[in-house]
């Protein structure tokens, strides 16, 4: 393990890092510079088969912090988690999830194995960015998830992968430090790098890394 891996902005920028090599070259390369950099018009997100996603324009909205897509009816806890984050509503979110010591996702058990997984993952990673007020229901979330459901169950996506290599450095627990590799691998182990969406997770997570490792060193 190289020494910058010992580190939270080291750990950003190696997954910064991934990102880059699956967004150059593409129309969404912008997504890599600041938000002054923005193009006049935003493509429409889609991955390298041309597959597009309700939660990509959530995700996007989020990432260049514009103003969402309007939804209409009832959305999952994903959805509904990413559509409050990224309208700034992040006083809501808690009362979205479910209980300490439970899945965040109140019909987890009704799902599908790899459906519940991936929108549990999804919700963590959204609710990570819910501030101080869900800390504690974030790391909670974190421990629960590393005990109960297995890293390659989801679609090969790094959901909050940020989130349990934070843990990792706060408890010292290394099956956190485990997981969150296993999501980096398996993410990138298809094509020999990350996919286009799962670039997107995996760029959110590097700026939510190097920016918290900044702000630590500071205090």
């Amino acid at each position: 393990m190289t020494t910058g891996l010992n580190t939270l902005p080291g750990w950003g920028e190696r997954l910064l890092g991934e990102a880059r090599l699956a967004l150059t070259g593409t129309p969404w390369a912008f997504l890599l510079q600041s938000s002054s950099a923005l193009p006049e018009h935003i493509p429409e997100f889609c991955d390298e088969s041309g597959n597009r996603r309700a939660i990509d324009p959530l995700i996007i909205a989020w990432l260049l912090q514009v103003p969402p897509p309007h939804k209409s009816g009832s959305l999952p806890t994903d959805l509904k988690l990413w559509d409050l984050l990224s309208r700034g509503r992040t006083d809501e979110m808690l009362d979205v999830v479910g209980i300490p010591g439970a899945p965040l996702v109140p019909d987890f058990n009704a799902l599908s194995l790899e459906v519940a997984t991936e929108t549990e993952l999804a919700s963590l990673h959204a609710l990570s960015h819910a501030g101080d007020a869900a800390r504690a229901r974030v790391a909670s979330a974190s421990d629960w998830i590393v005990h109960n459901i297995q890293p390659d169950n989801a679609t090969n996506r790094p959901w909050a992968v940020h989130v349990f290599i934070q843990r990792a450095f706060e408890s010292g627990a290394v099956e956190h430090r485990l997981y969150a590799e296993t999501l980096l691998h398996n993410c990138i182990v298809t094509l020999g790098r990350a996919d286009r969406f799962s670039s997107l997770l995996l760029l959110d997570s590097g700026r939510t890394l190097r920016s918290t490792g900044a702000a630590q060193s500071a205090n």
